[in-house]
């Protein structure tokens, strides 16, 4: 095997594996990814001894990316602490969106993938630092925490998760209004974008997380 298939091979895994975690989840079964790169198991494992590795592979570039977002957000918060803290928390609403999973992204134990975890780390000191200049601006209300903010990102991943087929936007509305939650008195408001979402749409969307339940026979 040539040096240009090894690789070919690597890239192969790699893109199975993230199409593997965009649709199921960091936890996604690995011998599935083998047979959609239409490789072995053997194959696989050579590669990517662990799941660690595999993380590492596939989540490096995008956790670079969500850094690269916290220093631009940190650039607008030197002239506008809210823009930059209300910015933040939009743009990884909409990563969230596009089921790359930000809320998961930020939660998984990576004790086996030190690239990963210090990027991780990186990324919530400057949550820390976004949260805490809209605070010492009087922009955030001084009685929200950080904690406040990580229950926010995960109610977000679960108002998508719950909505997100009937009504691909709504979850903009509702990252809005929860934002209202952390501005101090005071702080002008923003008009809320889109419309609520109609009575059938929610009807349909709650009916469809609801697990289905075979009918006994008479």
């Amino acid at each position: 095997m040539t040096r240009r298939d090894v690789a070919r091979n690597r890239q192969a895994l790699v893109d199975a594996a993230r199409s593997a975690f965009t649709d199921h989840g960091l936890q996604a079964a690995l011998e599935p990814i083998a047979v959609a790169a239409g490789l072995g198991n053997a194959t696989l494992y050579r590669h990517f001894p662990t799941r660690a590795a595999l993380w590492e592979a596939v989540l490096v570039e995008p956790m670079h990316e969500v850094l690269d977002l916290v220093e631009h957000c940190r650039e607008l918060s030197a002239s506008d602490p809210w823009a930059g803290f209300a910015t933040f928390v939009r743009e990884t609403a909409a990563i969230e969106a596009r089921r790359t999973g930000f809320s998961e992204l930020m939660t998984t134990d990576y004790r086996d993938a030190p690239e990963l975890l210090r990027l991780r780390i990186a990324v919530q000191e400057g949550i820390d630092a976004l949260f805490a200049a809209g605070q010492q601006a009087g922009q955030i209300r001084a009685d929200a925490a950080l904690a406040d903010v990580a229950l926010l990102q995960l109610s977000i991943a679960t108002t998508i998760g719950t909505f997100g087929r009937v009504a691909p936007d709504a979850y903009r509305r509702w990252v809005d209004l929860a934002l209202d939650g952390f501005r101090a008195p005071g702080v002008p408001r923003e008009g809320l974008p889109g419309r609520p979402l109609r009575g059938d749409q929610v009807r349909r969307a709650l009916a469809e997380r609801q697990p289905t339940v075979p009918r006994q026979k008479a």
